[in-house]
């Protein structure tokens, strides 16, 4: 109830900052003044301050304040931005080419930001349930690892069982699923749907082990737990990293196109 309580005011603030921001903005309109200098200046400083948080992130080690204060506030302040974008733009679609660069590169971060934050709060709950804290960099030295211990127990159950059978099986149908990371896709919509069709496929070849094997072959659906297991925490926080890589990159390239289109519109204006 806090953190509903929380995000209903916060809203409403939000909302009501728009509407004195607005009217300020018509107050200059009405003056003869041209508000596009001013509300120009509140885009490109919200702009910098969005980036901050990227700045923030990296700076980690300095105590500027919680990570999850700051999310909160780029939060609110990138919806804020959009706001002061269409103010700026007086609710149309812009002229001119750096213009519509410009207008084209904000959809782009805000899409992309709200998309990641999105996922963010989805996937990271999803790692929650994991019950499991993986690091990304060591996924593929623990998948390495798992694939090693599977073959290395799989040798030794041919040469006790004296039959190929499920040698011949794991060749066949999980050699390639070991070696790599799978089915990301599906890891991401949050399907199992794949890992339990080679859970049911290893249990159908039950019938066709002998005692020994058929021993391996219950060990080995645990180790197709802990492969998916290693899966979904590639897929989940490759997301999660590929959204932050590509977010602030792009709002780079936005603050450079503002920095473009200032520079333009004061020399234009001296011009005049």
């Amino acid at each position: 109830m806090r953190f509903l309580r929380r995000r209903i005011r916060n809203t409403i603030l939000l909302v009501i900052a728009i509407a004195l921001t607005w009217y300020a903005f018509r107050i200059v309109t009405l003056s003869l003044q041209v508000q596009q200098y001013y509300s120009g200046w509140l885009v490109a400083g919200l702009i910098i301050f969005l980036l901050a948080f990227y700045v923030k992130k990296k700076l980690s080690v300095l105590p500027l304040g919680r990570n999850a204060s700051w999310a909160q506030w780029h939060y609110y302040s990138g919806l804020f931005l959009i706001a002061a974008f269409a103010i700026h733009v007086e609710f149309s679609i812009p002229d001119g080419y750096v213009e519509r660069i410009l207008a084209s590169l904000l959809a782009i971060v805000v899409v992309v930001g709200i998309g990641g934050g999105i996922i963010n709060r989805l996937f990271a709950r999803r790692l929650a349930f994991l019950n499991e804290e993986i690091i990304f960099e060591r996924i593929p030295g623990h998948l390495l690892a798992l694939r090693d211990r599977v073959e290395r127990e799989l040798l030794r159950t041919v040469e006790e069982s004296n039959s190929p059978t499920l040698s011949n099986y794991y060749d066949e149908h999980l050699a390639s699923y070991f070696s790599g990371n799978r089915n990301r896709l599906a890891h991401i919509i949050g399907s199992r749907q794949p890992h339990l069709e080679r859970l049911n496929d290893l249990e159908l070849q039950m019938r066709y082990l002998n005692q020994r094997e058929a021993a391996f072959a219950m060990q080995l659906a645990d180790y197709l737990e802990q492969k998916n297991t290693l899966d979904t925490h590639y897929a989940l926080q490759g997301a999660l990293k590929f959204w932050g890589v590509l977010h602030a990159p792009v709002g780079l390239v936005l603050l450079f196109m503002v920095f473009v289109h200032i520079v333009l519109v004061y020399a234009f204006r001296g011009a005049a």
